[in-house]
């Protein structure tokens, strides 16, 4: 699992669409010019994040992006994974986990993961702005 620039740029997007005291949607156009994003690398990262349930686009000449819930309700594993896909630690995570009966490190990649989803799940969009 490696977290790429889409994630840090993602979540710092999401923090300023969380802050923003406008409480109309905000073009990515704004939005990149507000936090030095290239907004051609923003369409790629809200494309991910509108499919994963994070924002909501509206259309027409007032359309822009919103939040689809609160700040305080979007925790950062639903960002995350909106972005990266699924995240297994490691690959034999993949599918449901290992089914490997002679696996000496099941144990660890499975408490692993559990306790990274767990504090994924814990912190939300607002404890970060």
């Amino acid at each position: 699992m490696l977290f790429t620039t889409k994630t840090e740029y993602g979540l710092k997007a999401l923090g300023f669409l969380a802050k923003s005291k406008l409480k109309e949607p905000v073009s990515l156009g704004e939005i990149s010019r507000q936090t030095g994003i290239s907004l051609s690398y923003l369409e790629q990262i809200f494309s991910k994040l509108k499919k994963g349930g994070v924002v909501l686009s509206l259309k027409g000449a007032d359309g822009g992006y919103v939040l689809a819930r609160s700040a305080k309700q979007i925790n950062l594993f639903d960002i995350i994974e909106s972005i990266e896909g699924d995240l297994e630690i490691f690959y034999c995570m993949a599918n449901g986990g290992c089914s490997s009966r002679g696996c000496l490190t099941k144990k660890v990649w499975v408490d692993l993961q559990g306790t990274i989803t767990k504090t994924l799940k814990k912190y939300k969009l607002s404890d970060l702005i």
